[in-house]
C-alpha cells in the first residue's frame, strides 16, 4: 500500500496534483516540490501512453504516487493504462454502483495480486451517482470518492454551473454523507475556497498545475508590489 493511499484510508488530508501536460520533466519537478500524488489526465489531457509511462516513472523516483485518470471504463481501457505500471485510476463516467463494481472487478482482472496496493478514485459527477451514493458508499475498495462538480452541475439543469445554491448544497451534503461513513472525500480546489470546501468536508484537495503556477504568480506580484490581478486569463478556465 502506497502512503497516498494509506493517508487517503486514514483520513488525512492530502493534494492531488493534475499535472496538466504531458512532460515527464514537468511531473519529476512537481514530484520534488512535495505533493502526495500526480495526475495523468487521460480523460481532459492528451498524455500518450508512452508519457504516462515516463511521468509515472519520474513520479517513483521522487516517491510519489502516480494516477491515471482514464478516459472511459471499458475493461480494454482498465487494462491498457494499469499495464503501464501506474499506482492507481482516477475513475469518471459512473453513474451507478453496479458500473463502480464492473470497474472493480475488471481492475481486480488486471492486477490480482496487486490491486490492495492500487489507489482507486472514484468520480461522483451526476445527479444519479448521488441517487446511490449509499450504494457506492457501500464498496470497501474505493478509497475516495471525488465530486466532479461542473458535470454533477450540468446533470442537475445549470448548464456546468455548480455555484447555484441548489448544487452548492447538493455538494455539501455528499461531502458530509461521504465523510460521516468515514471515507475520503475529493474535491477540486483553488486558492479562493480551499479552506471553504475543507470544513465542508473535503479531504483529498485536488488541484491543477496551471492553478498552482497562478498562485505561484499572485505571491510574485505581491513580494514585488505588482498588480495581484493576472493579466492574462486562461481561456475556458472549468472547474473538473
Amino acid at each position: 500500500m502506497t502512503d497516498f493511499k494509506q493517508r487517503l484510508r486514514s483520513g488525512q488530508t492530502v493534494g492531488l496534483v493534475n499535472a496538466d501536460h504531458a512532460c515527464a520533466g514537468l511531473a519529476a519537478f512537481v514530484c520534488r516540490l512535495g505533493i502526495d500524488a500526480i495526475m495523468l489526465d487521460a480523460e481532459q489531457g492528451n498524455p500518450s501512453f508512452e508519457d504516462i509511462e515516463d511521468m509515472a516513472r519520474a513520479a517513483r523516483l521522487h516517491g510519489v504516487s502516480a494516477l491515471v485518470r482514464i478516459p472511459s471504463v471499458e475493461p480494454w481501457t482498465i487494462e491498457r493504462y494499469l499495464m503501464r505500471d501506474i499506482d492507481g485510476l482516477v475513475i469518471p463516467r459512473l453513474n451507478s454502483a453496479q458500473q463502480v463494481k464492473t470497474a472493480l472487478a475488471d481492475i481486480r482482472y488486471v492486477v490480482p495480486r496487486e490491486i490492495e496496493a492500487k489507489t482507486i478514485i472514484v468520480q461522483i459527477e451526476s445527479a444519479q451517482a448521488v441517487a446511490e451514493l449509499d450504494e457506492f458508499l457501500a464498496l470497501p475498495e474505493v478509497d475516495c470518492f471525488f465530486i466532479g462538480a461542473v458535470d454533477l452541475a450540468k446533470s442537475m439543469g445549470f448548464a456546468g454551473d455548480y455555484r447555484q445554491p441548489a448544487v452548492m448544497d447538493t455538494m455539501t451534503q455528499v461531502l458530509q454523507r461521504i465523510r460521516a461513513q468515514g471515507r475520503a472525500a475529493g474535491f477540486l480546489v483553488k486558492d479562493h475556497d480551499l479552506q471553504y470546501w475543507q470544513a465542508r468536508g473535503a479531504t483529498m484537495l485536488y488541484t491543477h498545475v496551471n492553478d498552482f503556477i497562478q498562485m505561484g504568480l499572485r505571491q510574485w506580484n505581491t513580494l514585488a508590489g505588482l498588480p495581484a490581478e493576472l493579466r492574462a486569463r486562461p481561456p475556458g478556465n472549468r472547474a473538473r
